[in-house]
């Protein structure tokens, strides 16, 4: 397995500014593919965001892995979808990310449009 070019891996970590993208915590973040490696997911902006936790087990990190919920906050992105057009639910809202490692603050609605149409409805207080 390939590993995240520096340039993009300063990116992300430059947008999460020292904190899990996930809860918001000051915490040790590791980088997670929204589309995994092993659905096609590339390393990009995009695709990656900083979150907290150890592997794929524990904090933030665990949760994109593990959690039912993970692909209607967009932390988890199907194989057939693109991930520059999937809302990421952060500590701080719904966002659009771009590879440029901007991102565009979405209203909670559209962004919950959104996902409804490529994964299904978002069930709020989940």
């Amino acid at each position: 397995m390939s590993s995240i070019p520096k340039k993009v891996r300063d990116i992300v970590l430059d947008r999460a500014q020292g904190r899990c993208e996930g809860c918001g915590a000051c915490a040790e973040l590791e980088l997670h593919h929204r589309k995994f490696r092993s659905r096609g997911g590339e390393h990009t902006a995009s695709n990656l965001v900083a979150l907290c936790g150890w592997g794929n087990h524990t904090g933030c990190h665990g949760n994109a892995h593990a959690s039912t919920t993970a692909a209607r906050r967009g932390w988890a992105v199907n194989s057939w979808n693109d991930p520059t057009v999937i809302p990421f639910q952060s500590w701080s809202g719904w966002w659009e990310l771009h590879d440029d490692g901007s991102r565009n603050l979405l209203n909670a609605g559209i962004a919950q449009e959104r996902i409804a149409t490529f994964v299904g409805p978002v069930r709020t207080g989940v």
